[in-house]
């Protein structure tokens, strides 16, 4: 996923905490795999000359704190690390290889070291909100490892179900929305909500930037659903291949005439989808309109996120941002 515009105003801050929890670990090979998983090196250890990476997360949390004070910076780093954490894991279950894009980290040094840098990186990200000396008060501090726990094992409900998911095509929205929500959603509300808290906004402020998170993580999931099955790129994604049941997936079971079902199901009944059946997929998709229902279900959570922050007490620029931002989120191509 793209950064919005928005939120490449925080990428230096991100960057910069990353760099200083880095710069204070050892040389041991586990933290070269680390800083490889993060885009700053190569397989050989050299430099990446490839674009900086985003760091969406970290940058969510300094929007929603507005300013990068180095408390934020610390929760801002916290909540980026705890993303790539479950992305080393998440890569080594979908068992995405290098064909087009960047190998993962179980492609290059196997999937026992990969459990151990997801692991570390988790670690990592508890150990930068402890950081007495430059973090959040003690009381803070509390409440934010306490959120961002929840988050990740929101995180971790939610992607089981999403592996369980695979072999079924009795899926409803309903519970497609409750996966979506504890994955993408949980990561996103735990980044915003640590901003605020960051900050000493009250209790129930810190509550609707959570909420105002979980919201768009489902609008962004929604909008990567149908990014998998109609990519930019002519590579197919792993999650369109591996039958995880996308929205646009879940609306067409629902919601298809009998003979489009069925023809579906022949497609899902398979262990394992082809790029050719991925084109019979899209094409019923198309006929049933489910790529423009998962659209539109984006962009209406899009708004739910933005009505969560009508009494946080933000001014009209900020408010403006995150209009941009939850749009972009929603629609980006």
């Amino acid at each position: 996923m793209r950064e919005p515009s928005a939120l490449l105003d925080h990428h230096g801050a991100v960057e910069a905490a990353l760099g200083a929890i880095f710069d204070a670990q050892s040389d041991l090979p586990l933290y070269r795999m680390m800083r490889y998983h993060l885009g700053w090196i190569g397989q050989d250890g050299a430099p990446e000359v490839a674009p900086a990476p985003d760091r969406l997360y970290g940058a969510v949390c300094v929007e929603a704190a507005g300013r990068a004070a180095p408390p934020v910076r610390l929760a801002a780093a916290a909540a980026e690390l705890t993303y790539q954490s479950v992305l080393v894991h998440e890569e080594m279950q979908t068992a995405d290889g290098p064909a087009g894009e960047r190998p993962a980290v179980w492609w290059l040094w196997g999937p026992a070291q990969a459990i151990n840098v997801g692991d570390g990186l988790h670690a990592l990200a508890r150990l930068t909100l402890l950081d007495v000396e430059h973090g959040l008060a003690p009381q803070q501090t509390l409440r934010a490892v306490s959120i961002l726990d929840a988050a990740a094992l929101r995180y971790y409900e939610g992607h089981y179900l999403d592996l369980a998911y695979q072999e079924r095509l009795d899926v409803t929205e309903a519970q497609y929305v409750a996966m979506a929500s504890a994955k993408r959603g949980a990561l996103f509300g735990a980044a915003a909500a640590m901003g605020a808290l960051a900050v000493g906004r009250n209790a129930e402020t810190v509550q609707a930037f959570q909420a105002f998170g979980e919201a768009l993580g489902l609008a962004a999931q929604m909008r990567d659903d149908v990014n998998d099955l109609w990519p930019p790129s002519p590579v197919a994604r792993p999650r369109a291949l591996n039958k995880s049941k996308l929205l646009p997936i879940v609306h067409a079971f629902e919601n298809a005439p009998l003979p489009q079902k069925r023809a579906l199901g022949e497609a899902y009944f398979k262990r394992v989808l082809t790029p050719a059946d991925l084109d019979v997929v899209r094409a019923i998709l198309d006929e049933t309109g489910s790529r423009a229902y998962a659209e539109e279900k984006a962009r209406g959570a899009a708004q739910e996120a933005l009505a969560a922050l009508a009494n946080a007490g933000l001014p009209a620029k900020r408010l403006k941002r995150w209009r941009e931002i939850a749009a972009a989120l929603a629609s980006e191509e």
